[in-house]
């Protein structure tokens, strides 16, 4: 991406490592880069909020396009994030996600982040399905 040139896209924009889910697994991960880091040189917390506001809102979609009840659109109505320990360049965040309830309007997902046994954070979102 040229630095002069306007982004129209947010996860490349906000350096999120996380572009798209392969297959219908809930089960993801992102190699940590330099761009990630924060001024202590571990991941900044906000691509670690965006990864998983991402991955909760695609793994919602997914769930209900395959449910019978297909959204047009996901909107994050609430994330709630726990850091819990810091992840460092080279090292290799997985994520496990659950989608907890999904309704005809609103979803709660949770999601884990770790690294190897190292818990890195975890989230939980409330999604609203447009129809």
């Amino acid at each position: 991406m040229n630095a002069r040139q306007p982004c129209d896209d947010f996860r490349l924009l906000s350096s999120n490592p996380l572009v798209r889910l392969d297959g219908g697994d809930a089960n993801l991960s992102f190699k940590v880069g330099k761009r990630h880091l924060n001024g202590a040189g571990t991941l900044h917390g906000g691509v670690l909020a965006s990864v998983f506001d991402s991955a909760l809102g695609e793994c919602v979609y997914r769930q209900a396009q395959h449910s019978g009840r297909p959204a047009a659109l996901v909107v994050t109505t609430q994330l709630d994030i726990h850091y819990c320990a810091p992840a460092h360049v080279g090292e290799r965040v997985a994520l496990a996600v659950e989608v907890l309830r999904l309704g005809g309007r609103l979803a709660v997902a949770t999601a884990r982040a770790s690294v190897a046994e190292r818990l890195v954070g975890t989230a939980t979102g409330s999604f609203y399905l447009t129809r």
